[in-house]
């Protein structure tokens, strides 16, 4: 896999100044496998009418694939949703959650091909400061969290990402002061509900407003580097790969995933 075909942070800026499909879709197919790509607006919104696309790309997938077949998801995991009903699936674990419903009426596997949060902090801290690579995570997963905006009260959200940091990175603080610190000394006011914008563009890759988002470019380079890799393995094992990931990951990846079916 040439990775020099993945779009940089700037050239995705560009796209997404422009503006951007969300949903994201593209197929990629060659010697009887396809690729086929959901880049979702993430939600956990019932609402939302990007879940009738989904199931009709996925319905497509199942009847124009054959063989092997593989679902890769983009997230943690570690959850099951059997025998919940579809709008409880949303809300509780949004687009992964549907699709894993889907894929389990058809017998078909699904991974989450993701870095872990400890192997992705590791390598980060090669080219920057650790506890800055912890703050890195949990103003993702803050920020990630505020725009759902079903998983609590901003002091909720802020408690959650505080003990997930805790417990996926190790040496990271479980402490409320070791964060607010960081983010004090960054972006000079301490974490209160005001500073709700802030941290959710810290961890934003298309941003440029400080080290932390600097951080987020590095992060958003090993993971894409690290999925395409991913797909490349199975699709050189005879899979056809059905993959829901951000709609900005289905942009930057489109090029270098095409290269597969050449």
């Amino acid at each position: 896999m040439d990775y020099l075909l993945l779009l940089s942070d700037e050239e995705y800026q560009d796209i997404f100044e422009k503006g951007h499909d969300s949903p994201y879709t593209f197929e990629v197919l060659g010697n009887g496998k396809a690729i086929f790509y959901f880049g979702v607006e993430h939600s956990r919104d019932p609402r939302n009418l990007q879940w009738s696309k989904l199931e009709s790309y996925w319905n497509k997938f199942v009847s124009e694939t054959n063989g092997k077949r593989i679902v890769f998801l983009e997230g943690p995991g570690g959850f099951k949703v059997d025998g919940l009903a579809r709008n409880e699936i949303i809300e509780k674990f949004g687009e992964s959650g549907l699709l894993m419903s889907f894929a389990g009426l058809e017998n078909i596997s699904f991974i989450w091909p993701n870095l872990s949060m400890q192997e992705e902090a590791k390598q980060l801290e090669n080219g920057f400061d650790s506890d800055l690579v912890k703050y890195y995570i949990f103003a993702r997963s803050v920020g990630a969290w505020l725009k759902i905006g079903n998983m609590g009260t901003f002091d909720e959200v802020i408690s959650k990402a505080i003990a997930s940091t805790a417990k996926c990175i190790s040496g990271a603080s479980s402490e409320f002061s070791f964060y607010d610190r960081i983010h004090e000394r960054i972006f000079g006011n301490k974490i209160t509900v005001s500073e709700q914008e802030n941290l959710m563009k810290a961890a934003v890759p298309i941003y440029h407003d400080s080290v932390i988002n600097d951080i987020a470019r590095a992060s958003s380079r090993l993971r894409n580097e690290h999925i395409v890799s991913e797909v490349e393995k199975y699709w050189n094992d005879g899979y056809s790969v059905f993959m829901l990931f951000g709609s900005a990951h289905a942009v930057i990846q489109e090029k270098a995933l095409k290269s597969l079916g050449k």
